[in-house]
């Protein structure tokens, strides 16, 4: 399912411009009854790629897609557009959010009009959600990113068998090198989904195999998924040349990242979560490519269009009143299960996918692909 999926992505890249600048529609045209995609703003090739998913899922159901998207990364600009979508009387809607607070006046008004509310990506508040799907379990994303970073930091290959854990202990058993330090550079301050991985990251770093090895403090700074901004932070890393290796859990941060890394041939090298089409000229793109040559030897990610397929099927099943997002109760898309869990914010979420690593060894695949 995962390559099926995927392979629909070329196109969607492809059209970005016209989606962006198509699915966003006018005010004052008749969106009653739809459903609605909202990401954090207009021309990110994430929330492009979700609506993909998200627009195919929702037209086989019969029902009518809608994409809006802010033209500004804000709490305020999707709140003026929920207020608008609310007085429209869609159906659901489907969001990742810009920040933690702010929404409660707009969800609450959206949830006493009967429209569905489910996140995903980043969360809604717990109060007024169905439930968030995650893209994968926070914990593995947090766990996997650590890894990864410490396995470059050491000049260390992906694994073959994919088993990053392992890898990791047995280099850091014998490790007596200066402790590594790691760097994040994330989104804002405060978007939910980005700190909620970085939690995960500091729990990672409190495993005994990294004590006294691995620095437990990450250095963290903000670039308000906002290229100009990211470059900046990105630049701040380089000037003080204090961390070993960047990780950056937002595709725009990769990307600048990326850029200014290469461009400033400096020794620390990169990870985190990125697309490939956007991060291939930095990483290495044939097996017989020597990893550590890049400023980025490996990354990963997860199936986008599946995610905004898999939060369709939560708001199409929630709108028709068969999922209440309630811990143990569950709805079916493609022949699976997806049975809803605790979430750490005391709402409830769905786990849809598992990472997945982009390497010297399948980057050729999926350049042109996602």
């Amino acid at each position: 399912m995962f390559k099926k999926i995927l392979t629909l992505a070329l196109a969607a890249i492809m059209a970005m411009t016209c989606l962006v600048a198509c699915s966003g529609g006018s005010s004052n045209e008749n969106v009653e009854g739809a459903h609605v995609f909202m990401f954090k703003s207009t021309g990110n090739a994430f929330g492009t790629l979700m609506y993909e998913g998200f627009e195919k899922t929702v037209k086989e159901a019969g029902g009518t897609p809608v994409f809006r998207s802010p033209a500004e990364t804000t709490v305020s600009a999707q709140v003026e557009m929920l207020d608008t979508l609310i007085t429209q009387k869609v159906a659901s809607i489907t969001i990742s959010t810009n920040g933690d607070v702010g929404y409660e006046e707009v969800f609450k008004r959206a949830q006493e009009a009967g429209i569905k509310i489910v996140s995903a990506d980043s969360l809604a508040s717990p109060d007024y959600r169905v439930t968030h799907v995650d893209q994968c379990s926070p914990e593995a994303i947090g766990s996997a990113l650590i890894q990864a970073a410490t396995l470059i930091a050491l000049g260390i290959d992906y694994p073959e068998d994919g088993n990053l854990e392992a890898a990791v202990q047995t280099a850091l058993a014998d490790y007596s090198g200066d402790e590594i330090k790691f760097g994040v550079l994330s989104a804002s301050i405060d978007t939910p989904v980005q700190n909620n991985w970085i939690a995960k990251m500091e729990d990672e770093l409190k495993k005994d195999i990294y004590q006294g090895k691995v620095n437990p403090a990450l250095d963290k700074k903000y670039g308000n998924d906002e290229p100009t901004e990211s470059t900046t932070q990105a630049n701040s890393f380089v000037a003080e040349n204090s961390v070993d290796v960047i990780i950056s859990p937002t595709t725009i941060g990769m990307a600048a990242a990326g850029q200014v890394l290469k461009t400033a041939n400096t020794d620390i090298k990169l990870t985190g979560l990125g697309l490939p089409s956007e991060m291939q000229g930095f990483m290495p793109l044939s097996p017989s490519d020597n990893a550590f040559d890049f400023v980025c030897p490996y990354m990963m990610l997860w199936d986008v269009i599946e995610l905004g397929s898999v939060a369709a099927a939560a708001s199409l099943a929630a709108q028709k009143g068969e999922y209440d997002g309630k811990i143990g109760s569950s709805f079916q898309f493609n022949g699976k299960t997806y049975t809803t869990v605790a979430a750490d914010d005391g709402g409830t979420r769905v786990i849809a996918l598992d990472p997945y690593v982009f390497y010297k060894g399948n980057m050729a695949e999926w350049k042109d692909k996602l």
